[in-house]
């Protein structure tokens, strides 16, 4: 069956020319989010991750973020198991007719 847990986007965050040599601290501001960091780059103020997409109109209020770029929004539908898997009760009723 096709599940939907979440939606997200992976983004590229450009960080404000004062927080460039404090990366670290906005890098902690964007995971408190819930941004999943990939890469960051110190020297150009440029962080690559991902959020859920609902979560953007927030993340680019941040005072460290002067520009969000989405670059890709999919789908995510999370395993049995997964703490961030949403529907639970459908897997469990999947998991029962699988046994017959």
């Amino acid at each position: 069956m096709n599940h939907r847990d979440a939606e997200i986007t992976e983004i590229v965050v450009v960080i404000h020319e004062q927080f460039c040599k404090r990366l670290n601290e906005a890098v902690e501001k964007l995971k408190q989010l819930g941004v999943e960091i990939f890469s960051f780059d110190c020297d150009e103020g440029v962080i690559n991750g991902s959020i859920e997409t609902y979560k953007l109109p927030e993340l680019e209020k941040v005072d460290c973020v002067n520009y969000v770029r989405p670059v890709m929004t999919y789908i995510a539908d999370y395993p049995a198991g997964d703490p961030r898997n949403r529907d639970l009760a459908e897997d469990e009723d999947e998991d029962a007719a699988e046994a017959v």
